[in-house]
């Protein structure tokens, strides 16, 4: 029986491999972007998004995701838009550079995640899956926590 904090524990470590491998796949992206200015490419890439949900999905108030917008915007990588049925809702929608950049970074991620996986064993990868699939469900269940119900 693996205790407490050994599952942590290899999470946790885990979780900076990860994290070095989310930054690196960012850097590839064809204009200078940051972690966060990803992240909202990501969540707007799922459907548009209004600044004040945009705000609600990063842990921030509104003038923070729109300035995180404003960046994104100069880019070319997302469009404003006013609801028709509410003027005073903006939308946020990525342009076609915008799907272009998420495509590009992702791809990258999933190189180096599929380079950090080489050397795994065919017969440990099906438990790896399993181990990482509850691992998933448990982040969704967090219903108060935003970071972790939010897809990268």
């Amino acid at each position: 029986m693996v205790s407490d904090d050994a599952l942590v524990d290899a999470f946790v470590t885990a979780s900076r491999a990860l994290v070095a491998v989310a930054v690196h796949s960012v850097s590839s992206a064809p204009v200078d972007l940051t972690v966060v200015q990803f992240r909202v490419l990501v969540l707007v890439a799922e459907g548009g998004l209004s600044i004040g949900d945009l705000a609600e999905h990063l842990g921030v108030n509104q003038s923070n995701a729109s300035r995180q917008v404003d960046r994104l915007e100069r880019h070319g990588l997302v469009s404003r838009q006013r609801l028709d049925s509410d003027a005073r809702v903006v939308v946020v929608g990525l342009t076609a550079e915008g799907q272009d950049v998420v495509e590009t970074v992702m791809q990258r991620r999933r190189d180096d995640v599929r380079r950090l996986l080489g050397p795994v064993p065919p017969a440990r990868a099906a438990a790896l899956v399993e181990a990482l699939e509850a691992f998933n469900q448990a982040a969704r269940d967090l219903d108060e926590a935003p970071w972790a119900r939010d897809p990268w």
